[in-house]
């Protein structure tokens, strides 16, 4: 019998496969990226299906086939956080869906075969959690959100190198509404590096 692994993981992508399955694409803590095929997901009666939609996080059971790992089970986030559920009339919420897709598509950028990095998943956690916590930001404090998120993913990649002024910020997993609103004038600087990385590393 083929071991399960179970671990949290964030979804950044999926495609379907066959007549009502799906192939997922799931950042995992301890398994790094994992391609998982999901069986009969597509269906109504799937008991996955409300577990699996694109940018949710939760916690994922797998077994490895031949070519592909497949799903056996998955379990909501216990922050319940699911932007794809929010009221879309709301700015604030709209505004969170774009920052969370926009993470989940940088990921798909960067992210390459099984290696774990449980840095960097906590990272974009702390993020999850921030927002599940903070629903209703404004713009600018969005913005500022996104730009510190990816100069931390980048970092914890290996993208950014030193960086002075920025490297406490960059290091840590801490987010608040005060760090944020401290690093609005810096959100200039951020993007600078986040620029430059993103240039020399052609991505």
């Amino acid at each position: 019998m083929h071991p399960i692994h179970t671990t949290p993981g964030f979804i950044i992508g999926s495609r379907p496969s066959g007549e009502a399955g799906k192939m997922i694409s799931i950042f995992t803590r301890d398994l790094g990226l994992v391609f998982a095929l999901a069986q009969g997901i597509r269906f109504e009666k799937s008991k996955l299906r409300s577990f699996t939609q694109d940018y949710s996080f939760g916690r994922f059971s797998f077994v490895r086939g031949k070519e592909y790992w497949r799903l056996t089970s998955a379990q909501e986030d216990n922050t319940n956080l699911r932007i794809y559920a929010n009221d879309t009339n709301n700015e604030s919420t709209n505004g969170t869906q774009t920052l969370i897709a926009r993470i989940a598509s940088l990921l798909e950028r960067l992210l390459h075969g099984e290696q774990p990095n449980p840095e960097l998943f906590d990272c974009i956690y702390s993020c999850q959690l921030f927002i599940g916590e903070n629903p209703r930001l404004n713009d600018e404090s969005l913005q500022t959100l996104e730009s510190l998120i990816v100069v931390r993913i980048l970092n914890r990649l290996g993208y950014i190198g030193d960086a002075a002024e920025l490297n406490d910020r960059i290091q840590s997993t801490e987010l608040a509404i005060e760090l944020l609103d401290n690093l609005k004038s810096s959100r200039a600087t951020i993007n600078k590096h986040i620029n430059k990385a993103l240039k020399e590393s052609h991505l």
